[in-house]
């Protein structure tokens, strides 16, 4: 099954170009069955989860061995760690809409123990009413997701702005990093830093 860290990084990089390639051509050969469109729904939902998996699986292998090949190769210079200067991280501007970081935090924070049961519950409706066959609805669930991608954004930019300075919530807060520095997860540092 795909895990959404590495989803979150692979997005924006040729393993999507992999990954949504097969997914359409799966969904145009399920609508030539003439199913209905929430049997359409579930039957893309399980494809690109599996594919999904398998995908990273793939990915995750071919980068392993890539890695190895450029630690074996005589090209790589050796350096003693300690000669290595550390690079500053750019400033980053504060975000418009919500990073995939904040989304978990919100859910965390709004839902408590029921934050993965709230949100597969939101995922799944909103991914089911992709496939209503009503144009309305479309347009209706992605407005509903945008709106609450600003509110959100929003959010965290009041968060950013009170508690970058003082309350080091690190880079989760900021959309940098999948962890924060600590070693725990982004949520928890955001909700430390909340809490201060």
């Amino acid at each position: 099954m795909p895990t959404q860290p590495f989803w979150n990084l692979a997005a924006l990089t040729p393993v999507s170009f992999v990954f949504w390639f097969p997914a359409v051509l799966f969904y145009d050969w399920l609508r030539t069955l003439g199913l209905p469109w929430w049997q359409n729904g579930l039957g893309c939902l399980v494809f690109m989860a599996v594919w999904a998996g398998l995908v990273e699986r793939w990915s995750r292998r071919y980068f392993v061995r890539r890695h190895r090949c450029v630690l074996r190769s005589s090209e790589v210079p050796s350096e003693a760690p300690g000669s290595l200067a550390l690079a500053s991280e750019p400033q980053r501007k504060p975000p418009i809409v919500a990073t995939a970081e904040f989304w978990d935090y919100a859910f965390a924070r709004l839902f408590g123990w029921a934050k993965g049961i709230a949100q597969m519950s939101f995922e799944f409706v909103f991914f089911m009413s992709a496939f209503y066959p009503s144009w309305r609805v479309v347009l209706g669930s992605f407005l509903v997701v945008v709106a609450m991608s600003l509110g959100l954004g929003w959010w965290q930019r009041r968060l950013l702005r009170s508690h970058l300075e003082g309350a080091g919530a690190g880079k989760a807060l900021a959309g940098g990093a999948m962890a924060v520095s600590s070693g725990r997860g982004p949520s928890e540092g955001l909700m430390a830093a909340d809490r201060n």
